[in-house]
């Protein structure tokens, strides 16, 4: 997956947790102050797990604090297993 799609998942899951819309949803901004509360930031964390069929430590969430950043991370990862 690339940086980008990784970014369209997360804004439709976190869209899907918090009822919004995920056009909506600014990939710049801190989880924190989109909404997302450590419980829902754990179940984003086990899909993404699935999905990329990576391991991800779930401080992760919080040490790369936007969308784009986490993103960034996630697809960083995923290309070092490949």
């Amino acid at each position: 997956m690339t940086k980008e799609e990784i970014i369209d998942f997360i804004r439709s899951e976190i869209g899907a947790i918090l009822k919004q819309d995920p056009e909506e949803i600014d990939e710049d901004a801190n989880f924190l102050k989109v909404g997302v509360s450590s419980v829902q930031a754990l179940k984003i964390i086990n899909r993404l797990r699935k999905r990329l069929e990576v391991d991800i430590s779930p401080v992760a969430m919080f040490e790369y604090k936007t969308i784009s950043d986490f993103a960034g991370y996630l697809s960083e990862c995923k290309a070092e297993e490949e």
